[in-house]
């Protein structure tokens, strides 16, 4: 006789092992889903929100993340069109709903803008290389997305209904599938809300040349006036997300594809934080004999990414690569320590909203302070996320004593496949016929049984995401090919010419952020060419 099973036990392991099947009902439930899963070329993002509430901010931030990617992106905003149809600024009064004159010259320019925007995302897609050669594939798939950014208060359900109907009308729009997806920002935080209409006049347009005192008091009547017809979003039947404070809240809606995966990870990670951002290459290791292995094939002089530095990966660094593991640490140990002063000066001040975590000031954690002259032995922690690649010389870098990092395998160098460990020079030599297409085509030619820099872009999304959330000063320590992909992201500049970037050894590229969204860059030496050639004289010497 079987001893009995004990039924409990299976099922909080595993629940039903019976075998899904689809009913009427599950249909019903996931028909919604599975037409918001396809892959449409084409996708609208139309932004809804008072003014002052970031829609800007997040349109920008989404045009800079979506091109990265590789998806045409491009913000249609409303405004520039309005100021240009009622020759410049434009008052309170103007944006009074009853203001029957000026609500016809709004909708005009709205139904420009969204023509536009229609006729961009219609337009040709090139074509995309999927070719292979020999069995192999060497190019990767060139897919392009387009989305269309319909930057605009968008502030009644009425509005909001025409903009989906012209951008899904089955007559109009007949074999141009286009999904539309909201996003409203709110903003119910008062504080946060003056904060955000001082830097809207201190750059819009609309106030050039207007006092302070005066632009205030017009942007505030003209906020009083759209939220006397202000609809906020509450039709489940449509894609929507809401952000809240700037994305201290979030809602979402019917979102799935490319929405779920990316675009919301991304809306989630954007913060108005000023923290910077810190990009660096490992310490070199001068002693291995492949270090001075630079090529540089003269038929294509003018892309540095031509040039192969082939670095040892063992662990041990000499003493250059120690130099500048201590240099680093100053340097970094400085920066972070100036931030939470600076931080901390600025959260003791009055009037001041407090609700933060608890034992930190805006997750900083305490500190003490510490001289900074002192060397890495003397010195103590700072505040500060560092992530590296997981090969060992980067880790080595990074590894200081009371500080951890993270070693993420998303950060490695471009696989180069069978090509790994050889100088451009020597695979021109092995294979000329996969390296002509490698010149002509360097962003999408795959190494054979390895990368090409698209996917690695696409590798570095998480990675991007990843920095972007942080709320604390962050170095990330990678190798030439990545690093020229993040500086592309925080550049703003196309993801294909990203290996034109420079990135010099010993060399820090420190990003802040701006109001608008964008990024201030420095570059910082931190172990001088003299400095590192006096150490190398005295190996020598020794």
């Amino acid at each position: 006789m079987s001893e009995p099973q004990d039924k409990g036990a299976d099922y909080y392991a595993t629940g039903s092992a019976e075998l899904a099947t689809e009913s009427a009902l599950l249909l019903q439930k996931l028909s919604q889903r599975l037409e918001l899963t396809k892959s449409d070329e084409r996708l609208v993002i139309v932004l809804v929100g008072m003014p002052g509430c970031g829609k800007s901010f997040i349109a920008r931030k989404l045009q800079n993340f979506l091109q990265w990617i590789g998806t045409e992106c491009k913000v249609f905003n409303v405004g520039k069109y309005r100021r240009v149809a009622a020759d410049g600024n434009c008052g309170a009064d103007f944006f009074d709903s009853k203001n029957e004159s000026a609500a016809a010259l709004r909708q005009e320019v709205a139904r420009l803008a969204l023509e536009d925007m229609l006729n961009w995302i219609d337009e040709p897609f090139e074509n995309g290389n999927n070719g292979s050669e020999g069995g192999l594939f060497y190019e990767a798939p060139v897919v392009k997305g387009r989305v269309g950014i319909f930057d605009a208060t968008n502030s009644t359900k009425e509005r909001r209904d025409w903009v989906l109907e012209q951008c899904t009308d089955e007559v109009k729009r007949a074999g141009k599938p286009t999904g539309v997806v909201f996003i409203e920002s709110v903003c119910n935080d008062p504080d946060l809300m003056r904060e955000n209409l001082l830097t809207k006049i201190s750059t819009s347009p609309d106030y050039t040349g207007v006092p302070v005192e005066e632009a205030m008091v017009d942007i505030m009547n003209r906020c009083k006036k759209y939220e006397e017809a202000y609809e906020s979003i509450e039709d489940d039947e449509i894609s929507y997300i809401k952000i809240f404070n700037l994305s201290s809240k979030m809602m979402v809606n019917h979102i799935y594809g490319l929405m779920a995966k990316t675009i919301v990870p991304a809306l989630m990670a954007w913060n108005i934080g000023t923290r910077s951002i810190y990009l660096c290459r490992p310490a070199a290791d001068t002693s291995g004999g492949d270090f001075g292995r630079l090529q540089l094939l003269s038929s294509t002089p003018r892309r540095r990414s031509r040039q192969t530095l082939v670095m040892s990966k063992k662990e041990s660094l000499d003493d250059v690569g120690k130099a500048f593991k201590g240099a680093l640490y100053k340097f970094m140990r400085k920066e972070c320590l100036d931030f939470a002063d600076r931080r901390r000066n600025e959260t003791v001040k009055p009037k001041i909203n407090k609700r933060r975590g608890r034992g930190s000031i805006l997750g900083c954690p305490k500190i003490s302070k510490f001289g900074l002259d002192d060397g890495e032995d003397e010195g103590g922690p700072f505040p500060c996320h560092i992530a590296t690649s997981t090969i060992p010389r980067a880790c080595e870098t990074v590894a200081w004593k009371h500080m951890t990092s993270k070693a993420v395998s998303h950060l490695n160098p471009l696989d180069k496949g069978e090509f790994t460990g050889m100088s451009m020079k020597e695979i021109a030599t092995k294979d000329p016929g996969w390296y002509e297409r490698y010149v002509a085509d360097p962003f999408n030619t795959r190494f054979p049984g390895g990368e090409c820099q698209a996917d690695l872009m696409l590798r570095l999304e998480p990675a991007a995401i990843s920095v972007e959330q942080q709320v604390e000063p962050t170095l990330v320590v990678s190798h030439t090919c990545v690093l020229q992909a993040l500086v592309a992201y925080f550049r703003n500049s196309p993801a294909e010419t990203c290996m034109d970037i420079d990135v010099p050894l010993n060399t820090v590229f420190k990003f802040t952020p701006a109001k608008g969204g964008g990024w201030g860059e420095t570059q910082h030496c931190i172990l001088s060419e003299e400095k590192k050639m006096a150490i190398v004289s005295e190996e020598i010497s020794e």
